[in-house]
């Protein structure tokens, strides 16, 4: 950088060489004096914006003084002016001198002390002046800041207590896609969670949104299964999709794509124990602030979903039998009421299947007590895998079971409980090196259409028909409403 680039500017407009020639020696070395040279387009020379001070010449200027007024001085950004009066002024022009603005008048020749004082003062006034100009650009910039933050943390608090106002998990997924709109286009959100199962394999369960297209959605599940496998770096060796219901805001995936798909990992106690997945065509373009934000977002997400994940853990286990994995007694009871009152407004068939294992005592003294545990479990399985998601079984007490069928007939019910007692009769158990096989009585009972009846009345009708299959040799399905309609088999 050279001495010239280095001197403060001062311009000149109009002035001769003679007293541009005088104005430098006043100056000296520290300020540089330069020609104006703007056009009629009002283009400003390099310098233009950081000159402390512009001397105009009156004579030099007298024809141009409204154009420079009208085009270059009302500019905010150019410096401070003198008028240099070098030529004789008629009492008519000063009030042009006074709309032109001028900070300053002086006569010519000039006086060197007026000269540097008003240099001095311009150059302390143009200092003062970028000083506040920059503290007023670092004040907005700081207001800004503050604002986004503000938006932030009113964004995350958003997000956090509409979460912690629920415990189930689809809700707050529900929630957190209306949330996460704010920032982005989203489609869908969706969720894998893992855990061990008893027998220390990794069980995975899905939360998507239902699709129109069937391959898009086992498509999702293969994409969330697989990113389940790496972050939670072991084989999904099962897993259970709940299908959540579309909400209004929600768009139809055409194809899953990589690309279009944020896979972020949800973390407790600096353990992973899902994934939640966000779907938008504008996960690629994302910029940096705005996936910090997301990043952010689902930490919080991360405690509210484990929250509501233990809760329902702990529903289950105390509504569940620990042994068969069923429901309990105390469950079915209040499933059996809601039932009830379904088929009273709504006339639907309602039956009831009640179930046990036929010289159960006999099995616990001959292969002990474990092989008796061990059976349940197994008779819990064939159950499950038997029946509708719709159907209700439970662990009723010791070796007896229930089942409790909506909207089944007494016709549909019969067929299943033979089904039932078909299975856990051909069922080789085998414990420890020994094997054996059980048979099932099973009692059926069904409330007519419009005939009220209480939950009473059916379980009373069942445990007679269950009576009858135990008197009339076991392994056998009976009816409560036809008593001769009772099967046997060796």
């Amino acid at each position: 950088m050279n001495i010239d680039q280095q001197r403060v500017a001062i311009l000149s407009i109009g002035l001769d060489p003679r007293e541009e020639e005088e104005l430098q020696a006043v100056f000296g070395s520290k300020y540089a004096l330069e020609r104006f040279g703007g056009g009629a387009k009002g283009v400003f020379s390099p310098g233009t914006n950081s000159a402390v001070l512009a001397f105009v010449s009156w004579r030099g200027m007298n024809g141009q003084l409204a154009g420079l007024t009208r085009n270059y001085f009302s500019r905010e950004d150019f410096p401070s002016r003198v008028l240099i009066l070098d030529a004789a002024v008629a009492q008519s022009d000063l009030e042009r001198i006074v709309d032109a603005g001028f900070s300053a008048v002086i006569r010519y020749p000039f006086e060197p002390e007026r000269i540097r004082e008003l240099v001095d003062h311009a150059a302390e006034s143009r200092g003062i002046y970028k000083d506040l100009y920059h503290m007023a650009r670092e004040i907005c910039l700081e207001r800004e800041i503050l604002s986004r933050q503000a938006d932030l943390l009113q964004f995350f608090n958003k997000i956090l207590t509409r979460a912690s106002f629920s415990l189930d998990p689809i809700e707050i997924l529900h929630q957190a896609h209306e949330d996460l709109r704010i920032l982005l286009e989203v489609k869908s959100v969706d969720a894998v969670f893992w855990q061990r199962s008893r027998d220390r394999n990794m069980e995975a369960e899905l939360f998507i949104h239902e699709h129109d297209s069937k391959a898009i959605q086992d498509r999702l599940i293969q994409f969330l299964l697989e990113h389940a496998a790496r972050h939670a770096e072991e084989k999904i060796t099962a897993y259970h999709v709940t299908f959540m219901s579309r909400i209004e805001s929600m768009r139809d995936l055409t194809e899953v794509k990589d690309e279009d798909m944020l896979i972020l990992p949800l973390r407790f106690g600096g353990q992973s124990f899902g994934c939640i997945c966000i779907a938008s065509e504008r996960i690629a373009r994302l910029g940096r602030d705005r996936l910090q934000t997301i990043l952010a977002a689902v930490n919080h997400l991360s405690l509210a979903l484990r929250n509501a994940l233990l809760y329902r853990e702990m529903r289950i286990k105390a509504d569940r039998d620990a042994l068969t994995r069923l429901p309990n007694r105390q469950y079915f009871d209040e499933r059996l009421l809601q039932e009830m009152k379904r088929h009273q407004r709504y006339g639907h068939p309602l039956s009831l299947l009640m179930m046990d294992l036929d010289h159960f005592k006999r099995l616990n003294d001959t292969h002990g007590h474990q092989a008796g545990d061990m059976v349940l479990e197994d008779v819990g399985r064939i159950l499950m895998s038997s029946l509708r998601s719709s159907d209700t079984p439970a662990r009723y007490g010791g070796e007896e079971f229930v089942v409790l069928l909506s909207n089944t007939t007494e016709e549909q019910a019969w067929i299943l409980a033979e089904r039932i007692r078909e299975s856990i009769a051909g069922w080789r158990f085998h414990f420890k090196g020994r094997f054996f096989r059980i048979t099932a009585s099973i009692g059926v009972a069904s409330l007519q259409t419009g005939v009220f009846s209480s939950s009473a009345d059916l379980l009373g009708k069942a445990d007679a028909a269950l009576y009858r299959a135990k008197n009339k040799g076991r392994n056998m399905v009976c009816s409560f409403t036809e008593e001769e309609e009772c099967r046997q088999f060796a």
